[in-house]
């Protein structure tokens, strides 16, 4: 490890001051708003926040060595420990630091995993000075917000589809089946025999998480009704049954999930809520199947719903296309800021990027 000018390297133990992590069965919580960290996540609500925030817990019992951020004052359960100093260094750069080590190495469990704070006492850090822990924050900080923004965007544009769809008018309009607003055409086996190289094979896992390092990818030639691009409609019929608009880079459909492609005269949105409105109904189905994994059949593609009339679909038609594709529009410019973050947060924490360098690519993603 070699300190870039004016950084120092140093032992964890000498950045911060670290402190496992206070018991909290659920029995025990009563309603409040501090929220209680667990490990990567927050694991619930309580009365009480017994250390101030800003502040940064790490994974202890899972999740070995993630972190997780509080703006406020929280509770760091004992699945965690919390950082109790930050002795004089950024909280947020801390945060960061932690995002970009790998302490799963330091597992010190014998039956399951664990970290212990001894373990990872002497482990080394680049130390930039203060104003140089501000400046990276503050560029990593940049594209939280907007992602943030972006993810607030989003919630809100799809509250609001669904709203104006529960207020339009549908007694007056036809019954029909839902079988005959759309094709549902059913993935293939396309993880067979899997190339590794080409388009992302598209899972139930992929539509859930996004694509990880599990993801499976394969250069076959598919029709075009097993593509599934960017504002697509996708319906996993089996497992948890989730509906989705497919966002991410073009790839094939897998098998026990449909590619919907609206017929004529039924926009995109309106089959996306009429799925909406018809899923809780599915997933009791799918729940009565309880020897095999939970699915649909085609058959109850027909069951008959509750469609606005044309005249209504006419009416509410622009906005509601525009609240999907400004949706669309956000969750795609989040994919890249997260790419631009994920590429800069070890070059920044190393130093082999210094902030000043970064403008180019802040350009690129409109910051």
């Amino acid at each position: 490890m070699i300190a870039p000018t004016g950084w120092q390297i140093k032992a964890l133990a000498e950045v911060v001051a670290i402190q496992r992590g206070f018991d909290l069965p659920h029995h025990a919580r009563r309603p409040g708003n501090f929220p209680v960290l667990t490990s990567g996540e927050t694991g619930g609500f309580h009365d009480e926040g017994p250390i101030r925030g800003p502040g940064v817990t790490i994974g202890r019992a899972t999740n070995l060595g993630q972190p997780k951020w509080s703006d406020g004052d929280f509770w760091p359960h004992n699945t965690t420990m919390f950082v109790k100093d930050f002795m004089g260094n950024l909280p947020r750069w801390v945060f960061h630091f932690f995002e970009n080590t790998d302490l799963a190495g330091y597992d010190s469990g014998s039956v399951q995993p664990m970290l212990n704070r001894n373990y990872i006492a002497k482990v080394p850090v680049l130390v930039p000075p203060p104003e140089e822990q501000q400046a990276i924050a503050e560029v990593l900080g940049a594209l939280d917000d907007k992602i943030a923004a972006n993810t607030k965007l989003i919630c809100a544009a799809d509250q609001l589809s669904h709203a104006i769809f529960l207020s339009m008018n549908r007694s007056e309009g036809p019954q029909i089946p839902l079988s005959t607003t759309a094709k549902f055409v059913n993935g293939k086996a396309f993880t067979k025999n899997a190339s590794g190289t080409g388009r992302v094979v598209i899972r139930i896992a992929e539509l859930n998480s996004g694509i990880s390092s599990s993801t499976v990818y394969n250069d076959l030639e598919v029709g075009d009704q097993h593509v599934a691009r960017p504002g697509d409609l996708l319906f996993a019929w089996s497992g948890s049954l989730t509906l989705h608009r497919w966002f991410r880079p073009e790839g094939v459909v897998n098998q026990h999930i449909f590619k919907v492609i609206p017929n004529n005269g039924y926009p995109r949105w309106l089959i996306y809520e009429l799925l909406r409105h018809k899923l809780d109904e599915f997933k009791s189905i799918a729940a009565d199947k309880a020897t095999t994994m939970g699915h649909i059949q085609r058959k109850h593609l027909d069951d008959l719903v509750a469609a606005p009339s044309l005249g209504e679909i006419g009416k509410h038609d622009q906005l509601m296309t525009a609240l999907w594709d400004r949706a669309l529009a956000a969750e795609v410019e989040n994919l890249q800021l997260a790419t631009t973050r994920d590429a800069l947060l070890p070059q920044l924490m190393s130093g082999a990027l210094r902030v000043n360098d970064t403008d180019k690519m802040l350009e690129n993603v409109g910051l």
